[in-house]
């Protein structure tokens, strides 16, 4: 007995030592004194150019900062609620220096003074404040922006290339366009015949604050076209096409697409002297900003109108003619058009007498290989008959503003006349003299037909024995470590001492993630991208109620967030995440952040899923 319970005693002390040990360690990486410090890129802005916030933490790991809010800020509104983080490690004199950086993107309201407020950040629980920043708002030119080419800062040019020999240029199809209706801008990219490219990619973000957006496609390996532009023939591709649909009436700004790349030029010694082909040097591009006006559609519009603005057509139909009592019947209503399909609300369907309606489920087929957005959006309902007769399914309508014509317009679709048979099932009215309803399943017992039970036995929570029976396996299990230690001589097994050293995941985004970060550790790239795709998406697909993380491609998640009310920003932190995780994949050189940004990122994306997709009753908890 004694040296069981001396083993026991051995192991409790070195379980206490090892956490010290662990604790020790976790302090030794963030020792030095910790940093805060806030800085806001360009502090003198026109009204519509972004403004770069960054929050660096220097002296400690990412793993003891906490995620900070959002800045409180004076006309400047933050675009995104989720910061980009990166985390930074260097070592200095033996030392291992530690930091990490937050950004936000900003964008000022109107010309005047923009202030951004301290912002609080907790370092292994102690709190950091940062000092106020001020930012000058000038007012914003009367004419757009031009294409620009700027070299890197280092970069030495050759004098081969100016912005007449390479641009990017953005065009809209219109200026001026009604609140949701759909305006197309293009991005292309014009040089100069004899000019070679090579590692062309996005630079920065891009952003339409006040639109809903709609990716056209573009061509991966497009064909160069041979152009005029500015009195000189240019070759150009298409770099970007979107819809845009206002989502408020007023001046919007769309941003200027940018891009990093490396051109070789060709430059003359002499006056019509041989030309010569320069080095490739890096360079970099940005289109002009675009103006668009939003105007708010006009009154009168008809009771049936949720604010679908385009051109539609739509058809309506049963799946039958004639069925029985309680059986159900599907109605399909099918809208066909062009217009911002992902955001239009259902129709009205009326319940023609004594027929339940149930909730449409909706599909969404949008078209994106054309010059404009277009496509189908399908409701079907279900219709349950409650009893039998001739029912006139009333009309379906659908009202829409046409912008091409100015006005709104009305579509109504009449499905076909339903023949129900059978009789409606008995309803229990009333009850009986013993208080049972009308048709109770629970018919009163004979008295001489009971079974009495007793009700004086103890409830099983007041049972001791019960507890000792739950505590049974661990002691069987601990006097087995107990007999197995005293019979080796006191010496923990590997697999006890793996059992001590195993750490439990301190929230359920770090279990999910557990994977991603095993093959990050062990160097594996790819199947640590792999790895954060399909944690995000199997946390979406149970949440969303759908089969799989296979089951939740980006059509389901543009159609399934909003109805959930996830912020755009979160959207849009989320398609970052999977953007990058699928670049990585296809195109490794392509990505552009370290893995250890895109896992942070990914734990502050599934923290804030995890509030903003509750689970359903119907969803049990991930153990």
């Amino acid at each position: 007995m004694w040296p069981a319970q001396s083993m026991l005693v051995r192991l409790a002390v070195f379980v206490v030592v090892l956490g010290g040990v662990c604790v020790g360690m976790s302090r030794a990486q963030s020792s030095g004194p910790v940093r805060v410090t806030a800085e806001a890129d360009p502090t003198d802005v026109r009204v519509g150019e972004p403004v770069q916030l960054t929050v660096r933490v220097d002296g400690a790991p990412a793993t003891v900062v906490q995620t900070p809010d959002p800045p409180s800020t004076t006309n400047l509104e933050p675009q995104q609620r989720t910061p980009r983080t990166k985390q930074i490690r260097a070592s200095r004199g033996g030392r291992l220096r530690q930091s990490v950086v937050f950004s936000w993107r900003l964008r000022p309201r109107q010309q005047g003074a923009a202030r951004i407020r301290p912002l609080t950040v907790v370092v292994q629980g102690e709190t950091y404040s940062t000092d106020p920043i001020r930012v000058r708002v000038s007012p914003r030119t009367g004419k757009p922006d031009a294409p620009t080419l700027t070299r890197p800062d280092g970069a030495s040019g050759d004098k081969s290339l100016n912005a007449r020999d390479l641009f990017i240029r953005a065009r809209a199809t219109d200026g001026q366009v009604y609140q949701n209706e759909q305006v197309i801008v293009e991005y292309s990219l014009f040089y100069r015949p004899g000019i070679r490219l090579r590692h062309s990619r996005l630079a920065g973000s891009w952003d339409a604050p006040g639109f809903w957006r709609e990716e056209l496609n573009v061509a991966a390996r497009p064909t160069p076209q041979r152009r005029r532009a500015r009195g000189r023939a240019y070759e150009t591709v298409v770099l970007k096409r979107v819809a845009l649909f206002p989502t408020r009436p007023g001046t919007l700004q769309v941003d200027p697409l940018r891009i990093e790349t490396e051109a070789q030029g060709t430059m003359h010694l002499r006056d019509r002297g041989p030309s010569l082909r320069g080095r490739f040097e890096p360079v970099q591009l940005a289109s002009e900003g675009l103006s668009l006006e939003a105007r708010a559609l006009p009154s009168g519009a008809p009771s049936a109108f949720n604010g679908a603005v385009g051109q539609f057509s739509m058809t309506a139909g049963t799946d039958t003619d004639s069925t029985s009592v309680g059986a159900p019947v599907t109605l399909t209503v099918e809208v066909d058009g062009t217009g911002n399909l992902a955001t239009l609300a259902p129709p009205s369907v009326g319940s023609p007498g004594d027929m339940e309606v149930y909730e449409p489920t909706v599909e969404t087929n949008i078209e994106r290989n054309a010059s404009r957005i277009h496509g189908t959006k399908t409701f079907t309902y279900t219709l349950v008959p409650q009893s039998g007769g001739r029912y006139d399914l009333p009309a379906v309508t659908f009202s829409y503003f046409d912008p091409d014509a100015g006005r709104y317009r009305t579509r109504r679709a009449q499905p076909p006349t339903l023949q129900v048979t059978g009789e409606a099932a008995p309803r229990a009215v009333g009850r009986t003299g013993n208080g049972l309803p009308v048709g109770d399943v629970a018919a009163p017992m004979a008295a001489g037909e009971a079974q009495w039970v007793r009700t004086d036995r103890r409830p099983l929570y007041r049972n001791p024995w019960a507890y000792l029976a739950l505590l049974a396996p661990a002691l069987v299990v601990a006097a087995g470590v107990a007999y197995r230690r005293w019979r080796s001589g006191g010496a923990p097994s590997p697999d006890e001492t793996a059992a001590v050293e195993k750490t439990p995941a301190p929230n359920e985004e770090t279990n999910r993630l557990q994977a991603a970060r095993r093959h990050l550790q062990a160097g594996d790239d790819a199947a640590f991208y792999d790895a954060v795709a399909r944690a995000l998406r199997a946390f979406l697909a149970e949440r969303l109620g759908r089969d799989g993380p296979n089951d939740v491609p980006r059509t389901v998640l543009d159609r399934d967030l909003p109805r959930h009310d996830v912020p755009p920003d979160l959207q849009d932190a989320l398609y970052d995440v999977l953007d990058r995780c699928d670049e990585a994949q296809y195109a490794p050189r392509a990505g552009s952040a370290a893995p250890e940004d895109v896992l942070a990122n990914a734990h502050a994306v599934l923290r804030r899923l995890d509030t903003a997709l509750p689970r359903s009753a119907t969803t049990p908890p991930r153990p």
